[in-house]
């Protein structure tokens, strides 16, 4: 059991630090936006999405638990 909750952990920081990730390059690219005035768009690649939802997933089931 100890490394199923260390895998779930594990998991639980990386879900972090990709949300962080994500999260700062759409800040960066809306101060670029509107403080810069310069065309920028956020995009995501599916696979981004993808990983984006089961980040979300993570986190909010070690919220939760």
């Amino acid at each position: 059991m100890d490394v199923l909750t260390e895998i779930h952990q594990f998991l639980f920081i990386s879900s972090i630090i990709f949300m962080i990730y994500v999260f700062s390059d759409l800040i960066i690219k809306m101060y670029g936006r509107f403080a810069l005035k310069t065309e920028t768009r956020f995009l995501l690649t599916k696979s981004e999405k993808i990983l984006l939802w089961i980040s979300l997933a993570i986190f909010f089931s070690h919220i939760i638990k």
